[in-house]
């Protein structure tokens, strides 16, 4: 959205630099891109009259031309064959920089210097318009107005001597998509009101309600409709001013009734729209809805076709506008039209929005509108294009405006709490303070005690609707860099393992073990939200067949980005995503939301290499221990001891081998291979390893209270041991069984070779673990260790059938 600081100081005082206005504007959260000086593009350029020309001496195309620049007459070297005496041109004088060189392949810029032409000096450039950058037209000079002064700076010749200021307007604030808009946020800098134009209109006694009929049969969609008829309207180009405003903003200019419409639209945001009053049938304006199928011819020539959802604007006969968005070919304004009918109305933004959307169409009136328009703008701005049209035309405006408003819009008032207010901002206000920081908003109060507010909200803010939106207007107002930031630092390790939000510790547990967070939607293709078995439940109204079921796993979303990685040349991925699934409870369908259940969840992806490739550091593709590992290591980091590893037969179809998760007993997850059939729907051919876990199984097993141990003082004890057991026996009852008769001085166990092979028989596997024994209060003997490892041979021989290998 482009805004003009010249503009701006027609509805408020403004003496802020460009540079201070642009920071406090987004410091107030209307983010400014940035600005321009229009002025400085033709720095060194002047009006200048030509009062004498004569021919080149040396060369038959060129003219020698004396030039009166206001100070001084310059003689100029001139290759324009339109050029002649009396004319008022535009120069460029020594050392200027003209935007475009005419002779240039790539039309690059150039310095004008003092240069001797074919033997005759030249001392400047009289400019085409396509080397001013204002037209396409190179053949020949510019020509200006024979009204301009000589020696005027051509910046203030073309109405240039102004900043325009780029904003970043949010989604939730329409109002801001307009001079007026930007003009309120300014109060609060200036302290000073800004105000609308006054309007002023001579009115015929000819009464619009009797020239014209407006009907609205679908009041949600459409608001309000308000309407001015016009006639013994002249259309030709707009006057130079109206020219230049439009495309300081970036609107092209089109003819003076356009023109005005576009202009009240990017004063008041209120979008406007101008039929020819003799091609409506029947001079009648009916709002409703297309008919699925429908054809129709938008102003940029597009048939486009139509359904049921999408609000038309339609005359006696015939759908003439697309409502909110884009106006009709059949009812356009013309060189021919002398009578005019201006529509100013207000459509719900969600039909506007599902619209624009569904025909790929977006205009300067639906971005407003899919951003809420104020409701009571509509009469205001339809008087105002009438004002300016009446100004520039002399044309016959009748007597009132037609509005049609079939439910007015209730004013909001919100009650707010000052000690509230406080609380939330760390401040110290009064109510007065409060008061005063709001009616800087055009936010009122109704009623005012000590404890609380009671304030009028303005209907130009629908984005205000509760109580903290009032409070963050007070911050906003206030100023951030006012409020105080109280922060303590402090080590407790008595608090809590988990202090803050949960997930915002899995977060930042998961980027410091070198995972990148993932973000996917909840809606996917609903074979693909069905990967990982069950039903996905539909959307009744999805925006698209790639959105139309909600996701039963993250694990499809996972791969897709996975996909959209390795297409970009990112093979080695370590991803993470914290988010819901969607279930039934039952197999069908039901309106009964109790019926549903949403969970959430964790995943880890890894594929491609585990470590970047460097010297002396063998390559090797991901395996599943190393998933299994980052399984633990995560586990391991919020105290969950009591976890086990299940091997299972796979019943869920996306993984082809892997381990179910239990935490004190119950199901918290799995991890394992992607299936390569899986795999291969999404265009991977390496392997990818993933884990899903229930994020709720893991929050309410966590050992919140810490338990703290001195480190040992005496010496630990290591001994090996391996045991050859039946092949089908899990490796942790093996390990369950060791712990068990270790006890207490048992203080680490750790597998560390598998063997499967002819030296234990057929049937039979080597399972090697290296022990530690750690006392706490003495030296542990050799015998002592001897025996304990004893009576772990012994236990787990009797237990496990095993067999001690040497």
């Amino acid at each position: 959205m482009k805004i003009s600081h010249n503009w701006l100081k027609e509805y408020i005082d403004v003496k802020l630099t460009p540079e201070v206005l642009a920071d406090k504007l987004s410091m107030l959260g209307l983010e400014v891109a940035s600005f321009e000086d229009l002025s400085k593009k033709y720095a060194g350029f002047v009006v200048g009259e030509v009062l004498e020309k004569t021919k080149h001496p040396n060369a038959d195309k060129l003219s020698h031309c004396k030039v009166n620049v206001g100070k001084e007459v310059l003689e100029i070297v001139c290759g324009g064959p339109n050029v002649a005496a009396g004319q008022k041109v535009a120069v460029a004088l020594n050392g200027a920089t003209i935007p475009h060189n005419q002779h240039d392949s790539e039309g690059k810029p150039f310095v004008i210097q003092r240069v001797k032409i074919r033997g005759v000096e030249s001392n400047g450039m009289i400019c085409s318009a396509y080397e001013l950058d204002l037209g396409d037209d190179a053949q020949g000079i510019l020509v200006l107005d024979e009204k301009a002064k000589p020696g005027t700076p051509l910046a203030k010749y073309l109405g240039m001597e102004d900043v325009v200021y780029e904003m970043e307007v949010t989604a939730n604030r329409g109002d801001w998509l307009s001079h007026i808009g930007v003009a309120r946020e300014i109060q609060t800098l200036t302290k000073k009101k800004a105000k609308l134009p006054s309007v002023k209109i001579r009115e015929s006694k000819s009464q619009a309600v009797k020239a014209a009929t407006i009907k609205i049969l679908d009041p949600q969609k459409c608001r309000r409709y308000s309407s001015r008829v016009l006639h013994n309207v002249k259309v030709q180009p707009s006057p130079k001013w109206l020219q230049d405003r439009l495309s300081a903003v970036g609107v092209r200019p089109i003819n003076n009734i356009v023109d005005v419409t576009n202009y009240v639209l990017m004063e008041t945001g209120q979008p406007l729209h101008a039929f020819d009053y003799d091609r409506l049938a029947k001079h009648t304006i009916i709002v409703k809805r297309a008919n699925d199928g429908d054809t129709f011819t938008t102003l940029d020539g597009k048939a486009r076709k139509l359904s049921s959802d999408i609000l038309m604007i339609c005359d006696g006969e015939r759908q003439v506008a697309i409502a909110g968005v884009m106006g009709g070919s059949n009812s356009e304004i013309s060189e021919t039209t002398t009578s005019v009918l201006i529509e100013s109305a207000n459509f719900d933004p969600s039909s506007v929005r599902r619209t624009s959307k569904f025909l790929g169409l977006s205009t300067d009136a639906s971005q407003r509108f899919e951003r809420s328009v104020d409701v009571e703008m509509t009469v205001y701005a339809a008087h105002r294009a009438a004002q300016l049209i009446q100004e520039l035309t002399g044309a016959e405006v009748l007597r009132d405006a037609i509005d049609v408003y079939p439910k007015k819009a209730k004013v909001k008032q919100i009650r707010l709490r000052v000690k509230h207010v406080n609380d939330v901002l760390g401040t110290n206000l009064s109510a007065k303070q409060i008061v005063d920081l709001l009616k800087l908003l055009d936010v009122a109060p109704v009623s005012q005690s000590k404890e609380a507010i009671v304030l009028r909200v303005p209907t130009f803010r629908p984005d205000v609707v509760e109580e903290i939106d009032l409070i963050e207007e007070v911050a906003r107002v206030y100023g951030y860099d006012n409020i105080e930031t109280k922060t303590r630092a402090t080590v407790d390790f008595s608090k809590p393992l988990v202090t803050g939000n949960f997930q915002d510790e899995l977060r930042n547990y998961l980027v410091g073990a070198g995972f990148n967070e993932m973000l996917t939607f909840s809606l996917l293709e609903d074979s693909t939200a069905s990967l990982a078995g069950g039903n996905a439940i539909n959307v009744l109204n999805p925006v698209s067949l790639d959105a139309s079921a909600l996701r039963t796993s993250l694990v499809a979303g996972a791969l897709q980005v996975t996909k959209h990685n390795r297409y970009h040349g990112e093979q080695n991925l370590r991803l993470f995503e914290i988010g819901n699934v969607f279930s039934l409870k039952n197999s069908q369908m039901s309106d009964d939301l109790a019926d549903y259940q949403e969970e959430e969840r964790l995943i880890l992806l890894l594929t491609g290499h585990p470590s970047s490739s460097q010297y002396g550091a063998e390559e090797r593709e991901v395996e599943f221990f190393d998933l299994k590992g980052e399984v633990e290591a995560l586990l391991n980091k919020f105290s969950l001891d009591k976890y086990s590893f299940i091997s299972y037969d796979s019943d869920n179809a996306l993984i082809e081998s892997g381990l179910k998760i239990e935490i004190n007993g119950t199901y918290a997850g799995f991890f394992g291979k992607i299936a390569k059939s899986i795999a291969k729907r999404f265009d991977i051919d390496e392997a990818v390893f993933v884990a899903e876990l229930r994020t709720k199984v893991i929050e309410e097993n966590l050992k919140v209270e810490k338990k703290f141990k001195e480190l040992p003082k005496f010496p630990s004890v290591r001994r090996d041991l391996a045991f050859v057991v039946d092949v089908t026996l899990p490796q942790r009852d093996v390990e369950r069984t060791m712990l068990e008769a270790g006890g207490t001085l048992l203080n680490k166990l750790v597998l560390f070779d598998v063997y499967v092979g002819d030296q234990v028989g057929a049937g039979k596997k080597s399972l090697a673990y290296a022990l530690e024994f750690q006392p706490f209060d003495r030296t542990l003997t050799d015998k002592e260790a001897d025996e304990l490892v004893g009576k772990i041979v012994e236990h787990t021989q009797r237990k496990c059938n095993a067999k001690l290998r040497s």
